[in-house]
């Protein structure tokens, strides 16, 4: 799709000069804007796709595994430092913020909405096109909601003659906004794509995004009361994704996210190799010139479970065997020290003597120590290992929004509170299934019933998405924010003994983080809140 974007704005930009050529004959903006561009298929196919491209991705510095208890960012791009340490304020929220870009995005949908009646057009084309914008506008709405809580609902462009003092709309409202809008969408749009058109948002996605804002609006952060009937509606909003049959598990986890073509994938941003993105040198380890941009934190190394389904003990680490016999998604997710990866072993040690030479090379006394891992762990998940010319490779590899994985988790969570437990443990099994790569007595069956069905729920979730930007609200929206994120952020330091070649492992305190009842939802800007009288802040960020 990119190099379809690329055509169409090369198109655009080619009909602005020529319409522009006589410069005292310019046309007003907003003129140019609803009789040009939708007068025209092309070009409003080209405004459509420029929208997409407004959806950030995990692949950059603002990926949400940074300001959660997955991840610490090795240089503070975007200043997630702030969120670690509980300092976020009104004043000071760094670029996780998403008010000011995806309001930004929502009028440049509302100007289609305005104008899209210019367009004449097979009512077939037209009907698709109003389907993308308006899962694009709710898929903006949904983040903003999840972020802040109630957002006011502008669905109209502003004019210099509208009144801009414009309320927050409840959680509630917005909710029913985006679910009404979703639901819209999907009666709109396709079940797939072929060619071109391939990748753009399909009935499935507006399915899965409306799954995923009812879930939310379900939990006990959104639901003090626990009301079963939006247990219900979330568990519907799941099932109708299932019931398209149109997605299945992919066999291969880790090769999952390194492709547009899994069947598993429900909506996803497209790169290629013309253009693509970086992540697989930001994000490899020092000795390869990467950045080792996601040190893996130490308690999320830990979140995975033995082979046998027991939790790793600290006598492992004792024992000189800290990463043996884990099931298969940690070697798919994470890099540690001793694993091949990208053609040789990893070398995260330092010397017992602190001697440069005898230290690894993908240590603080490696290749380079700038852009070593400060947590000894780095990311594995997403890298396409077939690279191998750093940062002269692009990298190609799709970020994935939505997949046939987080609904069964979906429903596997919502069939808990209403009281299926058979049912959610069939799902929460079909995962671990999959997740076992087919050896045999690995990741034994969860058969277990109350609270203790509810923690495995939780800690599948956490496994099985991790990285995917899916951990900041989960831990938000289940109400525990204040014990995962109250926590210090560990690291583990290895020493290779200079002599006998044996290592040691010690786990360490990187950085100490704090989470106060406030950070359960994120400031509005004050600039914000000072240009528009009626807009009140969230609770204890004044």
């Amino acid at each position: 799709m990119n190099t379809k974007i690329k055509l169409y704005i090369t198109i655009f930009f080619a009909s602005c000069l020529t319409s522009c050529s006589n410069y005292l004959d310019v046309k007003p903006l907003d003129s140019f804007t609803g009789d040009a561009i939708f007068s025209d298929l092309k070009l409003t196919e080209t405004y459509v796709n420029k929208r997409y491209t407004e959806i950030r991705d995990g692949f950059g510095n603002l990926g949400l595994r940074y300001v959660s208890d997955e991840a610490y960012h090795n240089f503070n791009s975007g200043n997630p430092y702030l969120y670690n340490r509980g300092e976020v304020t009104a004043d000071q929220f760094g670029d996780y913020s998403t008010w000011n870009a995806y309001y930004e995005a929502i009028k440049n949908c509302n100007i289609f909405f305005d104008n899209i009646d210019k367009l004449k057009a097979d009512k077939g084309q037209v009907d698709r096109l109003n389907g993308e914008m308006i899962f694009l506008r709710a898929f903006f709405y949904a983040d903003l909601v999840s972020r802040f809580g109630g957002v006011p609902l502008i669905t109209k462009t502003f004019d210099l003659n509208s009144d801009m003092m414009v309320p927050r709309n409840s959680y509630d409202e917005c909710i029913d906004f985006i679910v009404k809008e979703l639901d819209k969408a999907a009666g709109l749009l396709p079940l797939s794509y072929e060619g071109k058109d391939f990748g753009r948002a399909t009935k499935g996605a507006a399915l899965a995004l409306k799954s995923r804002v009812t879930l939310y609006a379900a939990s006990p952060y959104w639901n003090p009361s626990n009301d079963k009937a939006k247990w219900q509606k979330a568990a519907d909003a799941a099932k109708a994704v299932l019931d398209l049959n149109q997605y299945q598990l992919d066999a291969n986890y880790k090769q999952l996210f390194t492709s547009n073509k899994s069947k598993e994938i429900i909506f996803m941003k497209q790169f290629n190799t013309e253009f693509g993105h970086s992540f697989d040198w930001t994000d490899s380890p020092n000795g390869f010139t990467g950045w080792s941009r996601t040190c893996v934190l130490q308690d999320m190394v830990d979140a995975y479970e033995m082979e046998d389904g027991s939790m790793p003990s600290a006598q492992a680490y004792a024992d000189g065997k800290p990463w043996e016999n884990r099931e298969p998604r940690f070697y798919a997710s994470i890099v540690c020290d001793g694993q091949q990866f990208r053609g040789r072993e990893i070398e995260f040690y330092v010397s017992s003597t602190g001697n440069r030479v005898n230290s690894g090379k993908d240590s603080e006394f490696g290749i380079d120590d700038w852009n070593a891992s400060k947590t000894h762990y780095t990311i594995r998940k997403f890298m396409d290992e077939s690279l191998r010319n750093p940062w002269n490779d692009k990298s190609a590899q799709p970020w994935i929004y939505m997949r046939l994985g987080e609904i069964y988790l979906n429903y596997a969570e919502t069939q808990y509170q209403l009281g299926n437990e058979e049912v959610a443990r069939t799902y929460i099994n079909k995962i671990r299934e999959r997740a076992r790569g087919g050896k045999a007595g690995v990741l034994p069956a969860i058969t277990s019933t109350g609270a203790a069905l509810l923690g495995k729920i939780q800690q599948e979730r956490r496994v099985e998405l991790a990285f995917e930007d899916h951990r900041f609200f989960d831990v938000r929206r289940w109400k525990i924010a204040e014990q995962t994120e109250n926590k210090p952020a560990r690291k583990i330091t290895i020493v290779r003994d200079d002599q006998t070649k044996k290592k040691s492992y010690k786990i360490e305190v990187l950085q100490e983080r704090k989470f106060f009842p406030q950070h359960y939802l994120l400031p509005i800007p004050r600039s914000e809140i000072q240009r528009n009288a009626l807009l009140k802040q969230n609770p204890s960020y004044d």
